[in-house]
């Protein structure tokens, strides 16, 4: 049954569309490296346990866009994090979510449920230091700069029963498959090189790159997503979904 989205999603695919297959195709140059002294590091040195595939055999690292409301904000999908999944632990629903778009009336990660097939998540993200500030929401909307911070989130098995992927909050929230990135034990790299690769890159950027947020004419949730997504690109190689041909609609 054909879904009739709400006219805001509409807008917010064919933006995402537009922004992440022009910036994969075109590229860009990294930013200049910088060193980490406000934030703690984020660890770059999880273990994976993907990396040790017999006879060379494939898995994979899945890559999504989820848009949900800003923390403490109206209940509309404003604010994208890259959420990266390893490996095909289970193929068929691997298969189906690669041309899906997910949506569901709750910010509730666990909603998602057949992310519980992938055995490590991760989730990377900016936001503002302190979202909940009446203060930040006056800057925000007045176009003012606010501190911000990376975030990185991991899950390791069953996903989403972890108290931290239910207590997101309320509103609509909405997966996006990005594509994939293939890994292989003989070609030399591994799902936790890809991860690897995104945490490095955030480190790098945390206190000159990404210490201030800006809705406009300044560094966002949505331009850290297609930064990373590039480096990904640029690095590992992202092949993308062809077409997204369902959309899975539930609470």
């Amino acid at each position: 049954m054909k879904i009739d989205t709400p006219r805001y999603l509409q807008l917010v695919f064919i933006a995402t569309l537009v922004v992440t297959s022009g910036a994969l195709q075109c590229g860009n140059p990294r930013n200049n490296r910088v060193s980490a002294n406000r934030h703690n590091r984020l660890d770059t040195s999880i273990s994976s346990s993907l990396t040790n595939t017999e006879n060379g055999i494939e898995d994979s690292v899945q890559v999504f866009l989820r848009f949900s409301p800003l923390i403490g904000g109206p209940p509309i999908p404003l604010h994208v994090e890259v959420i990266l999944a390893e490996g095909d632990a289970d193929k068929r629903k691997d298969a189906e979510s690669k041309g899906t778009i997910y949506i569901r009336k709750t910010n509730n990660l666990a909603s998602m449920a057949f992310l519980n097939a992938y055995p490590q998540l991760h989730r990377l993200d900016f936001l503002p230091e302190n979202p909940t500030d009446p203060s930040t929401v006056v800057r925000l909307t007045s176009f003012q700069s606010v501190p911000g911070k990376l975030r990185h989130r991991h899950y390791s098995q069953n996903i989403t029963a972890s108290s931290d992927a239910k207590q997101d909050g309320r509103g609509i929230t909405v997966l996006l498959p990005v594509g994939s990135i293939p890994c292989q034990k003989k070609s030399g790299a591994t799902s936790s090189d890809v991860v690897s690769t995104a945490l490095d890159f955030t480190n790098e950027r945390r206190d000159n790159v990404y210490d201030d947020l800006r809705i406009f004419l300044g560094k966002n949730c949505l331009s850290f997503a297609v930064d990373l997504l590039l480096e990904l690109n640029n690095v590992h190689g992202i092949q993308r979904v062809d077409s997204w041909n369902k959309i899975d609609f539930g609470e």
